[in-house]
């Protein structure tokens, strides 16, 4: 049975408010573990941005607690995101808000990992084959195209093969001033339970470079 090690820190920066939301959890089941990892930004310049964000991972935290099997769960995942899409748009709409977030999901199960995504924040690998970017930034002159909150997000999915792989999720406050060979490097040197400490290495090199957005991230490590 597979292990996880797992850590996340979601910082206020330079920012008024945080509109950042982490959420990192694991079970067993069926005789099996499964650790799922999710980040959400809300959008700075709508005025309740935090909303949409903290929703979405409400959310999938609850569809992640009600799962009894693994069949498809991949897929289920991803309509989970397009439920709290929906769900979100319309409290939304009832509350009088304008909302929306970016979410990037990561879950494992055994030596398979899925991954299900909307906007700009990103999901990274370390294996073999070096430093590997798991999801796509669905960004267009600078401008997000795509977002969970108003009802009609394009989402994101991918799954591959892990075995026992290093994963590093985080808001675009963490990659916009990051140096991906110091990236690569700080996720393979990272021991186990050591997670928190590289975490605050990751946070400390962009605001001492001048990042002053939210800076939210997490560090997954799988075992055999």
């Amino acid at each position: 049975m597979n292990s996880f090690f797992f850590d996340g820190v979601s910082i206020r920066n330079g920012r008024k408010t945080n509109m950042d939301s982490l959420m990192i959890k694991e079970k067993t089941m069926l005789d099996r573990k499964l650790c799922i990892a999710v980040i959400c930004d809300g959008i700075g310049s709508l005025s309740d941005g935090a909303f949409a964000s903290a929703q979405a991972v409400s959310e999938l935290g609850e569809w992640f607690d009600l799962q009894t099997d693994t069949v498809r769960i991949g897929l289920r995942m991803r309509d989970a995101v397009q439920r709290a899409d929906l769900r979100i748009s319309e409290a939304a709409a009832r509350l009088g808000l304008r909302t929306g977030t970016t979410l990037s999901a990561l879950l494992l199960d055994g030596e398979s990992y899925y991954v299900v995504h909307v906007g700009d924040s990103r999901i990274y690998s370390v294996g073999d084959g070096g430093l590997e970017t798991l999801t796509v930034d669905q960004v267009n002159n600078g401008r997000l195209t795509s977002c969970v909150g108003r009802g009609d997000a394009t989402v994101f999915y991918n799954e591959g093969r892990c075995g026992e792989g290093r994963f590093l999720l985080c808001s675009d406050g963490l990659y916009k001033r990051m140096d991906d060979a110091l990236l690569e490097q700080e996720l393979r040197s990272t021991e186990r339970r050591g997670c928190k400490r590289t975490i605050q290495r990751l946070a400390d090199y962009v605001t001492e470079r001048g990042e002053t957005d939210n800076v939210s991230l997490a560090i997954v490590i799988c075992e055999s």
